[in-house]
């Protein structure tokens, strides 16, 4: 090494060498940290990056904090597993399930409340929804022809609505009967401690809802009998009907008004259209299918409903039943359909919705099975898994993240297409907290 000239003496070489050693000497000692005394308490859990830079983060805890976190694993299997299909469907009203109502006279709505029903509103059997006032006299003493077949008329829509009654008194009577069994046999067996208070009770409940649509349609039977005894009278001596006779319009089912096409005070004819109530209670899905995909799928199991992207449906019923209904198709878009019921008791699936179908195929197939409590999703969407390492060092646990392909969820397994070996132990409980230990936010 070549000195400087002015360092040429022997003492100002010294204190030149002095003074960089020094120099170099104060930041070392001011970054350096001191040895942990030997009382210094050991830390639960620690983070380690293995030297690779694409291996992943490995935690090690003690047994103490693999007890607190409440650490359980189960082991990696291969199964064979049936592929899973997401296909759309349409929720429908099933046939049968909607009736217009219609005026069985000429005459005019009223109220038959404080307000009268808008579509969207529930109803229940046999509720009063309006007034009809009929109206079905000419105002002169003498009707003209028209007039006469205007009332013939009217005769022969009161008559088809006291059949109609009549034939709900008779199906009404049957079903009171039926469910009074039914009742009968389920007090009996809890009397004798074979059967449960829940049955009895949904016994009772039906039978009380078939007992008031019984009494509805004898209402009805005995309105439309005095209504028909009018008309007659009037036939026959040419006279007046007293309009003040009103005619109360009721619920037939329980269900929910889609449309209500009169308003009060409207004068209106025989036969015309006045609202429509539809059971939303049970629903049906339509699902259109290419027809070269039929083969492939499994048509009487139950599927599951999931939105349109494949995750979970929220506040939603997820199971779907395979029904038999009409079979119908669409040449032009070469596509069957396949129907599923639902039970819609919460009135959140609507007519006309979109949901997608979870559908499983006949092809099966050997797939990783892992609990899917075991899935972690970071902010990415990507999913993860702890993996417990089989080397122990001491009493320590050695936890390592590994990626996995999730490719499906069935129940309480996830189906994966690449994860750990087979045999390797996931963590099952804790494994959020596994996580959140990793990065910070843990117990």
């Amino acid at each position: 090494m070549r000195i400087p000239e002015a360092f040429a003496s022997s003492d100002r070489f010294a204190r030149y060498i002095l003074s960089a050693a020094f120099a170099v000497a104060v930041p070392a000692a001011g970054c350096s940290k001191p040895f942990p005394s030997p009382t210094t308490k050991t830390t639960p859990s620690k983070v380690e990056m293995v030297p690779h830079e694409t291996e992943l983060a490995t935690l090690t805890l003690t047994e103490d904090a693999v007890h607190r976190l409440g650490i359980r694993h189960e082991p990696v299997e291969r199964r064979r597993v049936a592929r899973h299909r997401t296909l759309a469907g349409e929720a429908i009203v099933p046939p049968g399930r909607s009736i217009v109502v219609t005026a069985p006279v000429p005459g005019w709505i009223e109220l038959a409340g404080e307000t009268f029903p808008l579509p969207g509103s529930e109803v229940t059997v046999a509720q009063s929804l309006m007034i009809l006032r009929p109206m079905l006299s000419p105002e002169r003493d003498v009707p003209t022809p028209a007039e006469q077949v205007q009332m013939t008329g009217a005769k022969a829509s009161v008559m088809v609505a006291l059949v109609t009654a009549q034939g709900d008194i008779a199906r009404g009577q049957a079903e009171v009967q039926g469910l009074q069994i039914t009742r009968d046999r389920a007090a009996q067996l809890l009397a004798d401690r074979a059967g449960s208070r829940r049955a009895l009770d949904d016994a009772e409940a039906l039978l009380s809802v078939s007992k008031s649509a019984l009494e509805a349609a004898k209402q009805r039977e005995r309105e439309l009998a005095t209504l028909l005894q009018t008309i007659d009278e009037a036939n026959r001596t040419g006279g007046r009907i007293d309009p003040a006779s009103p005619l109360t319009i009721t619920a037939p089912m329980t269900g929910v008004v889609r449309n209500v096409q009169v308003s009060p005070g409207q004068n209106v004819t025989a036969s015309v259209p006045l609202f429509e109530i539809v059971d939303l209670r049970t629903i049906w899905i339509r699902v259109p299918i290419y027809v070269d995909q039929l083969s492939h799928l499994k048509q009487d199991t139950t599927v599951n409903l999931v939105s349109l992207d494949g995750t979970p449906l929220r506040d939603i019923p997820q199971l779907a039943k395979p029904i038999a209904a009409p079979p119908t198709a669409d040449a032009a878009n070469s596509s069957a359909d396949l129907y599923y019921e639902v039970d819609n008791q919460t009135l959140r699936l609507r007519p006309g919705q979109r949901v997608g179908v979870d559908m499983p195929l006949t092809t099966v197939t050997q797939a990783l099975v892992v609990p899917a409590s075991a899935v972690l999703y970071d902010i990415y969407g990507g999913t993860w898994v702890y993996v417990e390492s089989p080397e122990r060092e001491g009493t320590e646990a050695k936890f390592m993240r590994n990626r996995v392909q999730l490719e499906w969820v069935e129940g309480d397994h996830a189906i994966l297409s690449q994860g750990p070996a087979i045999g390797s132990l996931v963590v099952t409980d804790g494994a959020a907290e596994l996580f959140g230990t990793e990065f910070g936010a843990g117990k």
